[in-house]
């Protein structure tokens, strides 16, 4: 790996291409000299083949997450000509495209649409991640934690991945839908496809049936289950939806059922993320791990700085709806432009020693969660389930140690995860 950072820069530059164009094992396990060679040499970078910049300055990353000509929707970047000028129509039309129940469920995603419709989707969920809402949660997310906990005392060299990072997110935001106990289960396949229908980039052939699928079993999941809840309203977010569906609300059936997949999804994913490399950042730590045990009460700092150090979600995108000057260089309209969070987070221009694990950082004002109007909306949650699930751990295993020869990180560029975590309690 290190050699990408003494080649000659023409091949320098074949070499941050051949990164976005499939995965790399070496690269994956160690992003951050790849980071630091962007945010020193090429804070702004285009591929000319896939027409396509890299951002991973901060300044340019919260800037561009926060300007409204950056959009989602490529209509709203490149909008159609009018009638007059458009091309005379296909007969017969196309046939339906492989992708076409993925598109239907990530079309109607808020995480993808722009302001009206942004603002409106996002609204009619908002209220489930009040400040008051997690209060009352607390409790059961303490309870969760806690009998996750106590069940890994049960196993020898447990998988904290399987046994207490997937669960403990798995079960809250399930609860909090409506979904019962049994099914959730299911869902951790169905989320791991999405995860890298999310990520793009090259993927084997059958990729395309086996995401179609996914996205067919999740559609008809919810769609019952949305059935059910209609006959027999509960106390969830799913009868609160169905609801405001029935007081004139906005939301269409297929907006509602991929409204309840992205919340699961992005309910779990990614703080699933968080609770595994929150640990594995402190056990390789060992000094930070101590401060914690020592300072309980750092716990919030600590998890805000796993967020900086070791983000759940390493990068998204924009689409530029004009011409833009940034850093020196023109992003043109249209163009898409993958911001890097991860590098944006360990900018030494924006945090003093940034390539350093501190939990007592402070003004850590980090973009694990983006910003502007796609700030994650379950931020609030991931935090307050990182600060119990890691709490926990910390405060009944004190003694912890990595049980693993090496990391076993998903091989997934966009999300940064581990598969499995065996530990020595």
């Amino acid at each position: 790996m290190i050699e990408i950072f003494i080649r000659p820069h023409s091949e320098e530059k074949h070499d941050i291409a051949a990164w976005f164009r499939s995965y790399s094992e070496p690269l994956h396990s160690d992003p951050y000299p790849f980071y630091n060679y962007l945010l020193e040499r090429e804070p702004l970078y285009y591929i000319t083949d896939r027409n396509q910049w890299l951002a991973s300055r901060y300044e340019d990353v919260n800037r561009i997450l926060k300007s409204p000509v950056f959009v989602r929707e490529y209509r709203n970047a490149v909008p159609p000509p009018p009638p007059s000028q458009e091309l005379p129509k296909q007969d017969p039309p196309p046939a339906p495209s492989v992708w076409k129940p993925v598109n239907d469920l990530l079309g109607n995603w808020m995480l993808f649409r722009d302001a009206p419709d942004h603002t409106r989707l996002r609204g009619q969920v908002s209220h489930a991640f009040t400040p008051r809402t997690m209060e009352r949660l607390k409790p059961k997310i303490q309870a969760v934690a806690d009998h996750l906990a106590k069940q890994l005392t049960e196993e020898t060299k447990p998988d904290l991945i399987a046994s207490y990072a997937f669960p403990l997110p798995v079960i809250v935001i399930a609860e909090m839908l409506g979904v019962p106990p049994e099914d959730r289960e299911l869902f951790k396949g169905w989320s791991h496809t999405f995860a890298r229908i999310l990520e793009g980039g090259d993927r084997p052939p059958e990729f395309a049936q086996q995401a179609a699928q996914a996205a067919v079993e999740i559609t008809d999941y919810f769609r019952l289950l949305i059935a059910e809840h209609r006959k027999s309203p509960r106390e969830d977010m799913i009868s609160d939806l169905l609801a405001a569906q029935g007081q004139g609300g906005t939301l269409t059936e297929q907006e509602l059922i991929a409204t309840c997949v992205l919340l699961l999804v992005a309910g779990h994913e990614t703080t699933v993320n968080l609770i595994g490399n929150a640990v594995l950042t402190l056990l390789s730590f060992p000094g930070q791990l101590a401060r914690l045990i020592a300072k309980p009460e750092l716990i919030r700092p600590a998890v805000d700085e796993v967020l900086r150090y070791e983000g759940p979600v390493q990068m998204t995108g924009r689409l530029a709806s004009v011409d833009y000057e940034i850093g020196g260089q023109t992003i043109k309209r249209g163009q898409y432009v993958s911001v890097m969070l991860g590098a944006a987070n360990r900018d030494p221009s924006q945090f003093q020693q940034a390539n350093r694990f501190d939990i007592g950082r402070t003004s850590n004002r980090h973009l694990a969660f983006a910003s502007g109007p796609h700030f994650c909306l379950g931020a609030p949650l991931a935090r307050m389930e990182g600060e119990i699930a890691l709490g926990k751990l910390v405060e009944q295993f004190p003694g912890m140690s990595l049980a693993d020869a090496k990391p076993d990180w998903r091989p997934n560029m966009l999300f940064r995860g581990l598969n499995t975590m065996h530990v020595e309690l």
